[in-house]
């Protein structure tokens, strides 16, 4: 990782500036950590996916006996193909397709069962870059890099479902996963010592979601902005899906999902704001801009 190269070649560069006095070595150390910085900011990098795997049966041995693994996967690397290799470790066990905790009939069975599904990292933005203007290319690699905290997030229907909009059912429930040390590390895996399990509601969905769609398009707003010769494709795409959705109705739908606070106190904090809605608006109008000079180019 080019964080990790810079932070050594600012170390090197003290040792040659305030101990050794090579400038030569200097030069050449400062030179390589400008070309780093370069990479971070002009280079595409792939996102790994991680993936939640739990060993489950007394035919393990007890450092993996019902226990729960977050592993890091290879760069472009599918869950199927990650399960796969896993399974060839592991030929007797028997595949389980349950994403939730399974029973003592599992636990306490003299087989071997494995449970293998893709879980979210958590963004934890660090201290010395918070709140304030970072660039999109520095705060992406955090996405993906020293998290420790991983959502695994399951739709249920609760209640009566309504025909013309299903997100006022739609509850989530999410299941956090806490690792020992922080990914990646010494080993693409580490154990899951803590696991938290809560609901989301169907308005804190829909919050997430509007914050969620709004960082994304702000994103490639500003991508755009800084190079014109990106595809205009991508941008079109996302924005018809947003203006003008084919399916699941779009963030019409959501402003359904409002309710009256005299009928549910509770969340009377979480009511969708119409300032969401109209981010995403304002967005759309940027994006819409600047589609407009990619055409006219």
């Amino acid at each position: 990782m080019w964080e990790e190269a810079i932070t050594l070649c600012k170390e090197l560069a003290d040792q040659y500036e305030m101990e050794v006095f090579d400038y030569d070595l200097l030069s050449q150390s400062l030179k390589q950590q400008a070309k780093f910085y370069e990479n971070i900011m002009k280079i595409l990098r792939p996102k790994p996916d991680y993936f939640a795997v739990g060993y489950y049966g007394q035919g393990y041995p007890p450092f993996l006996r019902n226990k729960v693994f977050i592993h890091r996967g290879k760069e472009y690397e599918r869950r199927e193909d990650f399960q796969n290799q896993l399974m060839s470790q592991f030929p007797s066990a028997v595949r389980l397709n349950i994403t939730t905790m399974p029973g003592d009939d599992v636990r306490l069975s003299p087989l071997q069962y494995i449970q293998c599904f893709t879980v979210q990292p958590v963004l934890e933005i660090p201290p010395h870059l918070r709140n304030k203007p970072v660039p999109d290319q520095i705060n992406n690699f955090y996405k993906s890099n020293y998290v420790q905290r991983f959502h695994y997030s399951r739709p249920v229907r609760r209640g009566p479902v309504d025909p013309n909009n299903e997100f006022v059912s739609m509850w989530i429930e999410r299941t956090t996963f806490t690792t020992v040390y922080k990914l990646p590390g010494i080993l693409r895996w580490f154990e899951a010592t803590d696991m938290k399990h809560t609901t989301i509601s169907p308005l804190e969905n829909a919050i997430e979601t509007m914050e969620s769609t709004n960082d994304k398009i702000l994103t490639m707003v500003n991508q755009y902005q800084a190079d014109d010769a990106l595809p205009i494709n991508p941008l079109s795409m996302l924005l018809n899906g947003i203006v003008d959705p084919a399916v699941m109705g779009g963030f019409a739908k959501y402003e359904k999902v409002r309710v009256h606070p005299s009928s549910h106190p509770f969340i009377i904090p979480l009511l969708l704001p119409n300032s969401y809605i109209a981010v995403q608006y304002s967005v759309c109008l940027a994006q819409a801009e600047v589609g407009i000079e990619y055409t006219i180019q």
